[in-house]
């Protein structure tokens, strides 16, 4: 009887792709709508920014734990609304919220050890248009084709490291929610030529063995299974680059049949609209070992056959237009979320923000992880930026409450050693800030325009007279991330600060990416580590 309802159920979704071919929303990967063009210059600079990184491996011992059968993943990155605003960010979000994931998961061990490990993960293209190939047609720019390319890829983590263990697919689809540059993620069951191979290897994986029927009471997972096409990208006789047309109904409902020795199996119904279990099978990309630019032999595509494991934060819900605090100058969701990623915020932490604004930073890292306490100092008076509207941000999304919101300079010692009481009197885990650089909030008394690169300056300054005194704000092994702003004309290296203020600070530059505001200004994302 089993048998006889699987079998139901996938005449059932046939025959369904068939009646909604005109209107199914299609898992589509496609270029940006607007053409932008891409020097090779900034080409060759991204090329080396996301290339994988080396790094020496670390001793530490760690226990034992089992991982998943097939380590093999893919991430779909969200596209990005203007060139330089968060492509060079995704690698970095995600290995240090892959970092912080497996520290939260695992007591002892520390996120920053397991990231210098990771640092060797490689990011592998799945696809490959070649805009030469279409000679018919005009050939997209260098930005477009680029954006394109690395819009879906496969993750390979280096083996030799003590964390690898860890990096199981539930800890993969933790990492993704909390990160805002992930569309979604995907475990690769099985790869091949032939649907004959995917069953095999997919049979052999053991990904399917909590749908298989076993027994006539069991509750089993509702499913769908999705075909999608990339080989029309090289194709010349099609007119559009990167459009809605990924998916046949005709050709899926010919890969189901050809699928019916696995799924057939499966115990649950069949739930195009919302199943427990999204499988995809991807034909035309490249797989993680292809170092040829080849995805087809003769008549046949190289097929994915892969399970989604999670989509990406919805940082959206606190987008300015949707929180209660609003400002002149907030700081965006996804600007948000990558301070509080790259600073790798974890269960129980303590972070402050020294210029808080509407309180973006701290809002994220408690989305991100609820158990944070999270302060926030602002010189602007409550008439400009009213501090019961940032803890109604919190409130109105189930989240606890700022531990503090000062009104204050965190210039001044006095209003840093409140901070310090407000959360016991100890040295902060991390310390996240976007300082005001052009025009500042304007209240009374203040001045009219406030130079970020001093704001930062002036607070690592700061946390070097705490350190003198035996009162450090910033905890050994804690982090100061922040933004730091550039105009048209200026040198980054010029701006960072020097040697001798960071050693006074007990701080290590550990790394920088540029994020691109408009043609006249930039600010630069820096990590710093404390010693």
């Amino acid at each position: 009887m089993v048998v006889n309802r699987s079998y139901l159920s996938i005449m059932s979704m046939i025959l369904t792709v068939i009646l909604s071919a005109g209107r199914l929303t299609a898992f589509v990967l496609r270029s940006p709508s607007s053409l932008q063009q891409y020097s090779v210059r900034q080409k060759h600079q991204r090329i080396r920014r996301w290339h994988h990184f080396s790094a020496q491996a670390s001793s530490d011992d760690v226990s034992s734990t089992t991982p998943s059968p097939l380590s093999q993943y893919l991430i779909y990155w969200r596209g990005e609304h203007k060139e330089g605003y968060s492509q060079s960010f995704r690698h970095w979000e995600f290995l240090s919220a892959l970092s912080a994931t497996i520290a939260n998961a695992n007591k002892g061990v520390e996120a920053s050890d397991v990231f210098k490990q990771l640092e060797r993960t490689t990011f592998t293209n799945a696809f490959f248009f070649d805009p030469f190939k279409r000679k018919s047609l005009e050939v997209p720019s260098l930005y477009q084709v680029g954006l394109y390319n690395e819009a879906l890829q496969h993750i390979s983590f280096p083996t030799d490291n003590n964390y690898y263990q860890y990096i199981t697919t539930e800890v993969i689809a933790n990492t993704t929610e909390r990160c805002a540059l992930i569309h979604s993620s995907y475990r690769v069951v099985a790869t091949g030529m032939e649907y004959s191979t995917l069953v095999e290897k997919a049979s052999e994986s053991g990904a399917f063995d909590d749908m298989i029927s076993k027994e006539i009471q069991q509750v089993y997972k509702s499913w769908s299974l999705r075909r999608h096409e990339y080989s029309f990208a090289d194709d010349d006789n099609n007119p559009r680059f990167g459009k809605r047309t990924t998916r046949s109904p005709k050709k899926e409902q010919a890969a189901l049949i050809q699928l019916k020795p696995l799924l057939i199996d499966f115990g649950g119904k069949v739930d195009l609209k919302n199943p427990d279990c999204h499988i995809y099978l991807l034909e035309g990309l490249r797989d993680n070992e292809c170092v040829a630019d080849v995805v087809s032999g003769g008549d046949e595509l190289n097929k994915i056959l892969c399970i989604k494991l999670a989509s990406g934060a919805k940082h959206s819900i606190m987008a300015p237009n949707q929180r209660i605090c609003v400002t002149n100058t907030p700081l965006c969701s996804i600007s948000a979320y990558l301070l509080a990623n790259i600073a790798m915020v974890r269960d129980n932490q303590t972070i402050l923000d020294p210029f808080a604004g509407s309180g973006a930073t701290l809002l994220a890292s408690a989305i991100i992880s609820p158990s944070v306490q999270t302060v926030g100092v602002e010189i602007a008076t409550d008439e400009v930026v009213s501090r019961d509207d940032i803890r109604q941000d919190f409130v109105s999304r189930n989240l606890s409450q700022p531990t503090a919101l000062l009104a204050g300079d965190a210039m001044d010692a006095a209003v840093r050693d409140k901070a310090r009481k407000s959360t016991g009197g100890e040295a902060f885990d991390v310390i996240l800030t976007d300082p005001p650089y052009g025009l500042r909030e304007a209240f009374p008394g203040a001045e009219g325009v406030y130079d970020g690169s001093a704001a930062l300056l002036e607070l690592i300054d700061a946390m070097g007279q705490d350190r003198r005194e035996g009162t450090p704000l910033l905890k050994r092994g804690g982090r100061l991330v922040a933004f730091y702003p550039c105009r048209q004309g200026q040198s980054i290296i010029e701006l960072l600060p020097s040697q001798e203020r960071l050693e006074r600070a007990g701080l290590q530059l550990q790394d920088t990416r540029e994020q691109r505001l408009n043609s006249g200004l930039s600010r630069w994302l820096l990590s710093f580590s404390c010693y």
